[in-house]
């Protein structure tokens, strides 16, 4: 465990170090700044700084309190009451206010409010009035009430035999495999090819030779496997943490009410199909990189395993309106595709117990042969730095003559 542990760390300090991990991992914090200062700047150029005035007609809002029910990153402004229509269209006419909201008598029946304005008001304007109805509409009712109401219904869509539901707010469930399967493909490729890069180049320096005679080639592969996979689980963490500010920053620069959810249930079903499926993918490119002589070779087979996992986006309009037919059924199962294909089903139909676990122990025993695979391809390709070896003398067993 020992010696797996050095090598874990040798490739893993070796590649977080490098100034392509070092590039690619402050990529995404160098987004999300520049997608929040987009907004910022987008959401000022929308809105005005001169406070907004309104006068009841309804004689519902006559001590109505003007203090914001939430409050805004950007765009925040003051909300004045005019005893009269004429009081508020002078200090419209100059220039005191951007906007004069006019609640009309019936309001109450209707809903009608007249705007006066000299040229568009801002956002943040009818965002303000919006939320001044609202706050002192619901100012009487239970606190689970006015949640209730502001939160609006969940509404699920089901088919009626029950294969196919959505639901109408948890959109995040439908487009998070989409993205997580992303994020997998370009973390694996970004892995296998530090990976690959690795076994290659230690094949044709024959560093190999002197290795192998302190640690087996199971130890070898081992932590080889490990440390570049946790240079892209690394990667993909630092990733999502920075999603997940620029998300949460996104809300409070546009006052947006929703919260992503998922259920411990998904998150364990992704999780448990992206490790294993990183492990495959990872023995699979090791293998690749003791059966060739160069580096080109090696990206070049490493297609056969790489393009089966972009498959369920070719056929994601299938899975979705289809997701219980066959074709469906087989690429969630099958170990290359199953890890963006399952989580897809389940964000729209109902998928038996027994597919789910079937996934999950065909990916598992895949990744673990696959292991096994590698290694023996490790100790077959060792001493064979000049010469290409073939799958059938990895799986008999023989080295080349």
């Amino acid at each position: 465990m020992k010696k797996i542990w050095l090598i874990f760390k040798y490739e893993y300090v070796r590649r977080v170090k490098t100034r392509g991990f070092i590039f690619a991992v402050l990529s995404m914090p160098l987004l999300v700044v520049l997608a929040m200062v987009m907004a910022v700047i987008s959401v000022s150029l929308q809105t005005s700084k001169l406070p907004a005035g309104y006068v009841d007609l309804s004689g519902n809002f006559a001590n109505a309190s003007t203090q914001a029910a939430a409050a805004n990153l950007i765009g925040d402004i003051d909300l004045i009451t005019f005893s009269d229509v004429s009081a508020g269209q002078d200090a419209l006419a100059e220039e005191q206010i951007q906007a004069l909201f006019v609640i009309q008598p019936d309001y109450m029946q209707t809903g009608a409010i007249i705007a006066y304005a000299n040229e568009r008001p801002g956002d943040n304007a009818y965002e303000r009035i919006q939320d001044f109805l609202q706050s002192n509409l619901l100012a009487g009712e239970d606190a689970q009430v006015r949640e209730r109401i502001t939160r609006g219904s969940n509404i699920t869509v089901r088919s009626l035999d029950g294969s196919r539901q959505a639901s109408m707010r948890d959109w995040f469930v439908v487009l998070y495999p989409f993205l997580t399967g992303l994020i997998f493909i370009i973390v694996i490729n970004i892995s296998g090819g530090y990976l690959l890069q690795s076994v290659v180049d230690e094949k044709e320096n024959r560093t190999m030779e002197v290795i192998i005679t302190s640690v087996s080639p199971e130890q070898l592969m081992t932590g080889k496997i490990l440390g570049n996979l946790s240079v892209g689980l690394t990667q993909l963490l630092i990733w999502l943490l920075f999603a997940a500010i620029g998300l949460a920053g996104m809300q409070m620069i546009y006052r947006a009410n929703f919260v992503p959810s998922l259920t411990p249930d998904q998150i364990a079903l992704f999780v448990g199909l992206i490790l294993p499926g990183f492990i495959l993918i990872a023995a699979l490119m090791t293998l690749v990189g003791v059966s060739v002589t160069d580096m080109r070779e090696a990206q070049q087979v490493s297609l056969l395993f790489t393009l089966p996992m972009v498959a369920p986006y070719w056929f994601a309009g299938a899975l979705l309106q289809h997701p219980n037919h066959p074709l469906s059924v087989i690429m969630s199962l099958f170990p290359l595709t199953a890890v963006v294909s399952m989580p897809m089903r389940i964000s729209i139909a109902s998928v038996p117990l027994w597919q789910i676990l079937s996934a999950y122990v065909l990916t598992w025993v895949s990744a673990l042969a696959a292991l096994k695979l590698a290694a023996r391809g490790f100790r077959r390709g060792m001493l064979q730095y000049q010469h290409r070896i073939r799958l059938n003398e990895i799986l008999k067993g023989k080295t080349h003559e």
